[in-house]
């Protein structure tokens, strides 16, 4: 007896039609921050192709600064940034202490990414 209600149950579970009540495939429906020209997230219209950054922070480099590969000042030379020179870097993301100097990952808009002295930067956005 105990066999049939199993083999019932397997069947009925099976049986059973997906509705996609939990998760949509169509691209249309999806919400769209009314935030235009902000870096806080990247939606794509594609299946399969959606990223989403979450709350990155804006900086402004307030004193000329290297952005090394590693964070540390004997880390290899990526870039130098002047005053004025806008960075992003991740909401949330690590500080490294090294030294009992603060380094924070950042990169530009054309991608050249690296780490460089937290206190060369002003949170902008």
């Amino acid at each position: 007896m105990l066999k049939k209600i199993i083999a019932v149950s397997v069947v009925a579970a099976m049986a059973l039609p997906v509705t996609g009540a939990f998760a949509s495939d169509n691209p249309t429906d999806r919400i769209r921050p009314n935030t235009p020209n902000v870096i806080d997230s990247t939606i794509t219209v594609e299946p399969g192709k959606d990223e989403i950054t979450i709350m990155a922070y804006t900086w402004t480099v307030r004193t000329v600064a290297n952005i090394r590969k590693t964070p540390s000042p004997t880390g290899a030379h990526v870039l130098t940034v002047y005053p004025g020179y806008t960075l992003t870097g991740q909401h949330g993301g690590e500080v490294f202490v090294v030294n009992g100097q603060e380094w924070v990952y950042v990169w530009n808009n054309s991608g050249v990414a690296g780490y460089i002295l937290l206190s060369a930067l002003e949170e902008t956005g």
